[in-house]
Parts: C-alpha cells; structure tokens; sequence
C-alpha cells in the first residue's frame, strides 16, 4: 500500500515536485532563498543536523550543549527518528550509501559540496551558492 501523508494536498505536491526539480545545490540555495526566510531554513537545517546526531548516538545533553537547542525539541525529533513517517531514516541511510560509495553515480551534479562554513554570499548572478548567514537558529520545532 503506498504511504498517505497528513500533509498530502495538491499544492505541497506542487512544492514537492519542484523541490524534486532542482539538479544541484546551487539550484537548492537559490530557490530556498527564493522561499523562505533565511531563520526558516536554519531552523530547518539544525532540526536534520540534530536528528544526524540522534542517530549516531549522541546523548540529548551533549546536542544541546553544541547545538543550542532545547531538550523537548531534540525529544520531538527522536520521536519521528524512531515512530515518525521514516523520512528521517530514509535520507540518513541514502547519504550513508552515498558516502560508501552506492546509490549515485559518481558524476552526478546533485552531489555537489556545500559552501563553506563562513563563506561570503556572491551576487545573485553568481554561479557558486549563497551563504544562508544569519543566527544558529531558535531550536523551535
């Protein structure tokens, strides 16, 4: 049987297949920047770093100490790490394989490097991706 979500509504498949469109991560910094606000995808990013950590096993005292964030909100996303749509377990174990070395070619564009940390935004024009910037996030689900 295929998976219903909660949120499945013709405008997020909208969203969902444009997202699915992007080839690399220029195109991904460029069209998130586009979307949200610059807090929106900090916040995004900090909630998979933080279930990154979960699943490798840090305790939720040491995710908060390095990342800031609050013990319910590290509770909320081991929750969907373990009873969740398993959305978080199916990237996890895409970009484990990736770094093994399965799964993508190895010419693909979507496996692009991230800028980084501290790198300085180009001009809108420019081909290599933005810096997201700003604060580490308010750690709010």
């Amino acid at each position: 049987m295929a998976y219903q979500s909660r949120l499945q509504h013709p405008r997020v498949d909208r969203l969902f297949e444009a997202i699915l469109s992007l080839e690399n991560l220029e195109e991904c910094y460029r069209f998130f920047e586009d979307l949200c606000t610059v807090g929106e995808i900090q916040s995004l990013a900090l909630r998979f770093e933080v279930a990154q950590r979960l699943a490798r096993g840090q305790t939720y005292e040491q995710i908060q100490r390095e990342t800031g964030m609050s013990s319910a909100t590290i509770s909320r996303i081991n929750r969907f790490l373990h009873y969740g749509a398993d959305g978080y377990r199916l990237v996890l174990e895409r970009l484990a394989q990736r770094q093994r070395g399965g799964a993508e070619p190895a010419g693909d564009p979507r496996v692009e490097s991230a800028p980084p940390p501290g790198a300085t935004a180009p001009d809108r024009g420019a081909s290599s991706p933005p810096d997201a910037g700003g604060g580490a996030g308010s750690g709010a689900p």
